[in-house]
């Protein structure tokens, strides 16, 4: 069994404003070194209960920020990981040959107080919809793997992209390790605590995969993107973006791929294969050679 899972910074347990990387001074360095620990924390006890519940094969995307937030050195040795920038796509090897995706470290999106950190992708956006149902990034992440026929099946985060995700997915199993009292404190049950129950309900999460159908949002796609500020000054040439106001615009796609390619400029097509035991063997007596 195959599991894709997902993370972010805002909805993990002891987080309780946003990562600042503009500031490098020794206690930003800290803050953030801590941050890193305490998602890595997670992980690895998502990973370790998917392990024990029968999964075979772990893909976790290091999502936050930089896309190199999660500590390198402390991940559970037997996933494979997608990190780094100028990625070819949002969410690389999501496909139909994974069993589900999970996410590690939500939290709510944008216009969602007194969620901690509430947002979709950055604080510039008031909200975003496909065909009238209003998204955050779970929903995105939820639509894409639901494309290929995969169900989200598992949410740790904060209470309220808990109760976000359960609204739009019947019957996930979620874990809210935290509650916003407001956008930047929380009260959060401790690291050693907010992991356990992660381990316990992620594997009966993996018990219900049959049963939680796929985020299948309808086609065409009819994408609603509103911004905080005047951003569309001018009309879009393409025939599929129509501008409603300086605030507002609309993406016209035929299905999810289609949506991402206009918004992001993403290769539709574009496919990537994990790497198997036979090449990580290969690659080690390439360097071995090498080093003779």
């Amino acid at each position: 069994m195959k599991i894709y899972m997902m993370t972010d910074l805002e909805g993990v347990a002891g987080v309780a404003d946003f990562e600042d990387r503009t500031e490098d001074t020794p206690y930003k360095r800290f803050v953030r070194r801590r941050m890193q620990r305490l998602l890595t924390g997670e992980v690895n006890a998502a990973v370790e209960g998917l392990f024990s519940a029968g999964v075979t094969e772990v893909i976790v995307n290091d999502g936050h920020g930089a896309g190199y937030t999660l500590d390198f050195e402390m991940l559970d040795s037997r996933i494979q990981v997608v990190h780094g920038h100028e990625r070819p796509t949002w969410l690389p090897l999501l496909d139909e040959t994974c069993d589900a995706t999970i996410l590690i470290g939500a939290h709510a999106k944008a216009g969602s107080p007194p969620a901690t950190c509430y947002h979709t992708m950055s604080k510039s956006i008031r909200d975003w919809s496909i065909n009238g149902v209003s998204i955050g990034e779970m929903g995105l992440q939820a639509a894409i793997a639901g494309h290929y026929g995969v169900p989200m099946i598992y949410v740790s985060g904060e209470y309220h992209a808990c109760e976000e995700i359960q609204q739009l997915i019947p019957g996930i199993v979620t874990t809210a390790v935290k509650k916003g009292l407001s956008r930047r404190s929380a009260i959060s049950w401790t690291a050693t605590r907010a992991r356990r129950m992660i381990q316990d309900d992620i594997q009966a999460a993996v018990g219900r995969c049959s049963e939680i159908a796929p985020l299948d949002p309808g086609k065409p796609i009819l994408f609603r993107d509103e911004r905080m500020e005047p951003t569309w000054k001018e009309d879009d040439p393409r025939d599929s973006v129509h501008r409603i106001d300086e605030h507002t615009r609309e993406i016209h796609a035929d299905d999810i791929p289609d949506l991402l390619t206009k918004l992001y400029g993403y290769d539709r097509d574009y496919r990537a294969q994990s790497l198997s035991n036979e090449e990580a063997t290969q690659s080690s007596v390439a360097g071995l050679l090498a080093e003779g």
